[in-house]
């Protein structure tokens, strides 16, 4: 009995490991299309708040569930856009839960 349980058992494992590997995979497509969705949302909400002439001017670096930080590519559009943060705070509160802007002067 014993030698049929070490034929069976490596097989088994190798099964458990395989299926166990899929189901990471496809775990994190799913993780990943949702963060894309969440994104696709958020850049909708913030070129709405910011405007057609800024837009192109700035750059969502980084995204949590409540917090972005973005680059704005020059320190007039940086002001312009401190300015105006709190208006632009609220669409974003509305359109997509976020609480807090980072605004940094940066690459886009």
């Amino acid at each position: 009995m014993r030698s049929c349980l070490s034929v069976f058992l490596p097989a088994r494992e190798f099964d458990m490991e395989k299926i166990r590997d899929v189901l990471k995979s496809v775990l994190h497509d799913i993780e990943k299309k949702q963060k894309a969705k969440g994104l696709d949302k958020v850049l909708g909400v913030w070129k709405r708040a910011v405007g057609e002439a800024v837009y192109p001017h700035t750059k969502i670096v980084h995204l949590t569930k409540d917090r972005i930080r973005v680059n704005v590519d020059n320190s007039a559009r940086l002001y312009e856009l401190n300015l105006k943060k709190k208006a632009v705070l609220r669409e974003l509160t509305k359109g997509c839960g976020i609480e807090e802007i980072v605004l940094r002067l940066g690459g886009v």
